[in-house]
Order: structure tokens, then C-alpha cells, then sequence
């Protein structure tokens, strides 16, 4: 009984393990591998502003580099509509259209 308590012998002398534990170890590894939101300032927010109203005016394509809780992800289209009550805009992709949030955009580039 003496060895246990030392080291990692309370660990090592213990070896099963209840499902709420493993649940809980995950949960806590999953939280640490989130990621948090970038807050942008006025310029980079103003900068992607003037790409996003080309891309509308001029039927450009555009590369938005977009927030992902777990990964981010980088989209290629052209802005075909913008909705400022919505606060988001509909990029036409090569997989049909899709609604992005402006607060998911962190960078946008004009090709």
C-alpha cells in the first residue's frame, strides 16, 4: 500500500477507467485544440469591404480565408449579393452558392 502513493503509483495501480472519465478527458483535449476568434481592425475590416463591393461590381472571384472553431477553411467565388441587415453576403462557388457571416471572414483576396 505504501508504493501507491508515490510517483505515479496511484495512477499506475489503478487501471480502469469509468466512460464518464474518458468523456471528460476528451471534452477537456477537444477545448484546447478550439480556436478563438480573431477580432479584425477598422483597416483590414475596411480592406475586405472594397474587395467584397469588386468582386459584386465586377463579377471578380475572390479567395475569403474564413473562422472555423476547429479549422479554418479558404473559399474561392464571386459575390453575387450582399446582405447588410443579415450581415452576410452570398459567394457563387464551384459548388453551388453559399451564405458566409461577415464576422467568419478574416482575410479576402481579389483574383
Amino acid at each position: 500500500m505504501k508504493g501507491k502513493l508515490y510517483g505515479n503509483g496511484l495512477w499506475e495501480s489503478s487501471r480502469m477507467m469509468l466512460p464518464e472519465h474518458k468523456e471528460a478527458i476528451l471534452r477537456s483535449s477537444r477545448s484546447e485544440e478550439r480556436k478563438q476568434r480573431t477580432v479584425l481592425d477598422e483597416q483590414e475590416l475596411e480592406r475586405i469591404s472594397r474587395i467584397l463591393t469588386a468582386s459584386l461590381q465586377g463579377k471578380t472571384q475572390v479567395r475569403l480565408r474564413l473562422f472555423g472553431e476547429w479549422q479554418g477553411r479558404e473559399v474561392l467565388g464571386t459575390v453575387t449579393r450582399v446582405d447588410p441587415g443579415g450581415r452576410r453576403a452570398c459567394l457563387q462557388t464551384e459548388a453551388g452558392p453559399e451564405w458566409i457571416a461577415f464576422a467568419d471572414i478574416l482575410g479576402a483576396e481579389a483574383n
